[in-house]
């Protein structure tokens, strides 16, 4: 949970643009040393943006804006000037100030408020008749969990129930223990939901309860987190059943849905629950990222129109378009333009002290207390869709594209794929690599559902996975193969998942949706039992690349030798063409010899990840260790010997023939009898080499850097999942702990808890 630093600087906006303005003698300087003193300022706010200070950030920011502004009017012509002005610093900062200064303004407000209510005397009137005529939730569908405690401390609590829909083995860990609560599992509300037929499944404790609901005044839903109700269909199937299909009493007045769910409530007065946790000060909590202060992007609908960006022949035109927005300052934008109207270029190069633009008038408190102001309203985003990009293979993509021929050798056609293959990736960034701008930086938890933290580290990694974002933000409906086994839902809920996590602003994101959808295709994601994630990421992949696979039946296969796998991985990708098999699938042989006649058996596999086994006689060895055991063969029994025609003694060998864009390693950790291996093995962060350990023809790269881990800590019985992923716009390392997103020092990346490696090949 993040919250924002509590308000200490200033008591209203007012006060706090007085302190925005920078010293007088800023005009004395020339361009280069303005430029260095916006720059600081920008890195200034961006770490109270970490710190979740938004009256400070606030103030930075208006100060960095202010010596933009100058700039422009004394240093237009200059290309430094422009440099400046066109990075997305701007765009940024415009973006953060207009959020911040709607949320400053309301919560100056709320604080106004709250501190005159609390000078009013507590109890003059009886005890909980004048409380609820204050309360302005009366005909409302929500409830905050402000009012919620309100209602809990100012009327009679016997007449509260909450009717909480997380699993059951999360609700009797931490429930809410001031009222009467029924646990109501998510996966009983189905559709056409009838109050009766809830009643046969509910556990004993509740089902008293549960019959005598109607002498409750309020009966308020609430799950882990979800913002709105209307995002959730089972919870909307809850709410139908007690309007619709209750008619013995009218619930429309007393049933609400708590804002925030379980974690918000927590958080706000966990002595109200049975975790019974002291509110944490906020080195507990991870730091906030700059998408809680960005505002929602309003996203145009674009009719097939391509995504368009400013060239430098039209950088003159547009400087007179940015201009900073007048409802940013309140009226101050008439006083820092007079102020900032003096115009001397270049002149001495008096450095102004660093502490007077930075400095900011107030004594922080040593212990800062949580804020709960209200939380901006998700909106929902519709995305531009840009040029449909060229697929990696096209119909008789063999044939010379200048003189008609086909490539005289296999080594031709390979590069021909490669080339092919890097155009692919070039063109995926020149189309949408703007795509980290549109709202939000990837910095977004995900709630955990009941024993989802497998799921929730899977998305992670490839929620870091660029070019995968970039396609599913922009582009794959245009791809998706509606005959597929899921008929294409997987891939438009992984869609939605990854424009969550990466359009839209504010707290942790709940995949619900995400999950029925899954569970609908496979048993063992249908309930709330832990996972294997490396099991959940194969199953993912294969589903997306079957509900986004564009078979190629006109291509050619011509000249590939059957010997190094060319002729079988042609077939094989003309059969299966999409992103996920051009960004992760690669190709080993499979050698089977004989140990008594050495009679061979030779096929090639596609692989969409690399399950390494780990020595078993060391507690630290390195990924090359694994890699090379890997490629050592195994011996194996009661192979069929097609010469000897009975069961042999054999030995299998692999080789890598050719590896992907973004090469997926899985860690064996754990055995068949549920034994883990905890070795700490060491791999390369930045520079992995595998060139040792490739028996192809390819002609490509084989350098990777790493991305993004998935985590497993403790038993395979009682385990935890986790994520560290690299975010590579602001080359930092985030860990993501379901809802928890904080950053972390490189250095701590290889560790024993280290289960599956996300690699990217080097450019």
């Amino acid at each position: 949970m993040r919250n924002k630093k509590d308000l200490y600087v200033a008591k209203c906006l007012k006060d706090l643009n007085m302190m925005t303005e920078i010293p007088e003698k800023i005009k004395g300087l020339n361009v280069l040393s303005l430029k260095s003193k916006a720059e600081m300022l920008f890195e200034k706010a961006m770490t109270a943006n970490n710190d979740n200070d938004e009256e400070v950030v606030y103030i930075y920011l208006m100060r960095y804006c202010q010596i933009l502004q100058f700039m422009k009017k004394t240093f237009i012509d200059d290309t430094i000037y422009i440099n400046c002005m066109y990075k997305q610093n701007l765009k940024k900062a415009l973006n953060m100030l207009t959020y911040i200064k709607d949320s400053l303004e309301k919560r100056y407000n709320d604080k106004t408020i709250e501190e005159d209510n609390s000078k009013l005397p507590k109890h003059s009137n009886p005890k909980g008749k004048q409380s609820e005529e204050k309360l302005n939730f009366e005909f409302e569908s929500t409830i905050t969990n402000e009012n919620l405690l309100y209602l809990l401390e100012n009327t009679d609590r016997k007449k509260i129930c909450l009717l909480d829909t997380r699993p059951s083995d999360i609700f009797y860990k931490n429930k809410i223990n001031s009222c009467d609560v029924i646990n109501i599992p998510k996966e009983n509300l189905v559709l056409g939901l009838t109050p009766a037929m809830l009643t046969s499944k509910l556990e004993e404790p509740f089902k008293d309860k549960w019959t005598n609901r109607h002498n409750y005044n309020y009966i308020v839903i609430l799950d882990q987190g979800t913002e709105d109700i209307d995002d959730d269909q089972r919870l909307l199937n809850l709410r139908s059943a007690l309007l619709k299909w209750d008619p013995s009493c009218d619930n429309s007045k007393k049933l609400k849905f708590l804002k925030g769910g379980y974690e918000d409530f927590n958080h706000l007065c966990p002595w109200e629950t049975s975790q019974n946790n002291m509110t944490k000060l906020n080195n507990d909590v991870g730091p906030l990222s700059d998408v809680e202060l960005d505002p929602e992007p309003e996203y145009e609908e674009s009719e097939n129109k391509q995504i368009q960006y400013p060239s430098l022949g039209t950088v003159q035109n547009d400087l007179a378009k940015l201009k900073l927005k007048s409802t940013l300052y309140n009226g101050l934008t008439t006083d820092i333009k007079s102020k900032l109207d003096h115009k001397d270029n270049y002149s001495s190069e008096e450095e102004i002290d660093s502490q007077e633009l930075t400095h900011i008038p107030i004594n922080r408190p040593q212990l800062p207390i949580f804020d709960r102001s209200t939380k901006p309203p998700v909106k929902i985003n519709q995305f531009k869709n840009p040029e449909i990009i060229k697929p990696l293979y096209k119909n008789n993509d063999e044939l010379d594209d200048e003189n008609n021929e086909l490539p005289n050798n296999i080594e031709q056609l390979e590069n021909r794929r490669l080339s092919l293959e890097n155009s692919f990736l070039e063109n995926v960034d020149s189309y949408v690599h703007e795509y980290k701008n549109q709202g939000g930086d990837g910095l977004r938890g995900l709630q955990n559902l009941g024993n989802t933290c497998y799921m929730n580290s899977i998305l992670q990694c490839l929620s870091s996975t660029e070019d995968l974002v970039k396609y599913f933000m922009n582009i794959y409906s245009q791809f998706v193969n509606h005959k597929s086994r899921t008929k294409g839902l997987v891939a438009k809920e992984f869609s939605n998942v990854i424009k969550n996590l990466w359009s839209q602003s504010g707290r942790s994101f709940q995949c619900q949706q995400f999950k029925d959808s899954i569970g609908e295709y496979k048993d063992m994601f249908k309930h709330y039992d832990q996972q294997d994630s490396h099991e959940f990421l194969t199953i993912l992949l294969d589903w997306l690349h079957d509900d986004l696979n564009q078979p190629e039946d006109n291509r050619i296969i011509l000249g590939a030798s059957k010997e190094t796998g060319e002729e079988d991985w042609g077939h094989w990708t003309k059969a299966n063409n999409s992103i996920i098999q051009q960004l992760f699938y690669g190709q080993q042989k499979s050698t089977v010899s004989c140990d008594t006649c050495f009679e061979k058996s030779v096929t090639f596999e596609p692989f969409s990840s690399l399950s390494l086994p780990l020595p078993s006689e060391s507690n630290k060895c390195t990924l090359s260790d694994c890699l090379q055991l890997y490629l050592n063969g195994e011996s194996i029994c009661g192979w069929h010997c097609p010469r000897c025609k009975r069961s042999r003694d054999a030995t299998k060998k692999l080789d890598i023939m050719r590896l992907p864009p973004y090469l997926i390693i899985h860690l064996k950790r754990f055995s068949s009898n549920g034994y883990k291996k905890n070795s700490n093995v060491e791999f390369s962060k930045t520079d992995l080499d595998m060139s040792n350990f490739i028996n192809g023809l390819e002609h490509r790269n084989w350098k990777y850097c790493l991305y993004g881990v998935s985590n497993h800590s403790g038993s395979l019985d009682g385990g935890h999942y986790t994520a560290s992923c690299l975010k590579k716009s602001i080359n930092k390392w985030y860990k993501f702990d379901d809802i928890r997103v904080y950053e972390i020092d490189s250095s701590t990346i290889c560790s024993s808890e280290a289960y599956i490696l996300f690699y990217c090949r080097k450019n």
